[in-house]
């Protein structure tokens, strides 16, 4: 997009400065702006770009806003829409479900983000945002993994997120959520991008709503560029997928149908000039059709954290400590049929000759020291 004139290209250099937080006196006229689901990105853009106050903007006549650049029809239709658009009440509504409004050039907007074509106007932030000059990594994949999709985007994010990149993710089941709990696991910072507002009451899918509570009190955050009680539509995912990928160095894809909302992340990727990065996956498996399509058009191929990092010029962190060893022979029996590949533990007892309830304590126990990972439906691997 080089050769594209951005929508906040004349901005950048009007009576707004990129480096200035906007006080709440202009950020509710802003805040109420976006209410209207016409005015995105682009023509936001275009409002800020010809009026020197906010106020005015959301003021102004339909005729004025035609100059500004927004289409006639809908400079009519927001005259009529915002007698119910309440600027006040949006500043409230920050308050009331605890998120903040970063608009367009304030000093904490994330700086990568703020290169590509059509930057949202407003990131809406529940939790803490990393600072702006943080690297960040996305990850995306099916909702529907598979115990090898599971298991790759474990070992792949565990040691990525340990070198202190932000892990971004869009909260979804699958590929997702297994990226986001690898990098609490490590210790690290993550991102969850959504497709509605912040307010609990439109965060999903439900069965994540702990998973994004646990996100916010490790530090991480939530983030949308919808307001507070917009639901989550079908047409929202790809505005969340420019988010995902627009935040990030890179975009790495782990299992993803041919037909896959991760492409379109990853074709974002492309075209905002970022690395995209594939797993590829057995030629039998569907979940494995996008990222082999993707290394057959150039994605840099993973295997190992390294091929992620070394693109990015980063090393991977060392300072994992080892897993414990075995502390009785029960425990040696067992670690010697593990691996990296999930084994259910009814195989365990058959492989071990030992009593079920004694595999099932001690792989407890050795879970709580780190030495072995339950991946889920009775199956362990190795730490």
């Amino acid at each position: 997009h080089k050769n594209i004139p951005r929508p906040y290209s004349c901005w950048l250099e009007s009576n707004w400065p990129a480096k200035k937080i906007m006080q709440n006196d202009q950020l509710k006229f802003l805040l109420a702006l976006i209410r209207n689901k016409n005015f995105g990105a682009v023509r936001v853009a275009r409002i800020r770009n010809h009026f020197s106050d906010l106020e005015h903007a959301f003021k102004a006549s339909a005729q004025e806003l035609t100059e500004a650049g927004i289409e006639h029809k809908y400079a009519k239709d927001f005259v009529e829409a915002r007698r119910s658009i309440n600027p006040e009440r949006e500043l409230e509504l920050l308050a009331q479900h605890q998120v903040e409004a970063i608009p367009y050039g304030d000093e904490q907007y994330p700086e990568l983000l703020a290169t590509i074509y059509d930057p949202p106007a407003v990131l809406f932030v529940r939790g803490t945002l990393p600072r702006p000059s943080s690297n960040y990594f996305s990850v995306v994949g099916t909702r529907k993994l598979t115990r090898y999709g599971e298991q790759t985007a474990f070992d792949l994010i565990y040691p990525i997120a340990q070198t202190g990149l932000v892990i971004t993710s869009g909260l979804a089941l699958g590929i997702d959520a297994t990226a986001h709990k690898a990098t609490l696991d490590a210790s690290g910072t993550t991102v969850a991008v959504l497709a509605s507002g912040l307010d609990e009451e439109h965060i999903g899918p439900k069965t994540n709503i702990p998973l994004a509570r646990e996100i916010v009190a490790r530090g991480g955050a939530l983030i949308s560029e919808f307001s507070i009680g917009t639901e989550s539509f079908k047409s929202h995912f790809p505005f969340r997928n420019r988010i995902i990928s627009g935040i990030a160095q890179g975009t790495l894809v782990i299992e993803a149908a041919e037909r896959s909302g991760s492409l379109i992340t990853a074709r974002s990727a492309l075209e905002q000039g970022r690395e995209v990065f594939a797993v590829p996956g057995p030629i039998t498996s569907p979940m494995s059709a996008g990222p082999n399509n993707l290394i057959k058009m150039g994605a840099h191929v993973v295997t190992e954290a390294n091929d992620v990092l070394g693109v990015l010029g980063l090393t991977q962190s060392t300072s994992e400590l080892p897993a414990p060893e075995p502390e009785n022979e029960i425990e040696t029996e067992l670690i010697k049929n593990l691996n990296k590949q999930p084994l259910h533990v009814d195989d365990l007892i058959r492989a071990t000759h030992l009593e079920p309830s004694i595999v099932t304590s001690t792989l407890t126990l050795m879970e709580m020291k780190g030495m072995v990972r339950h991946v889920g439906g009775m199956n362990y691997v190795k730490r």
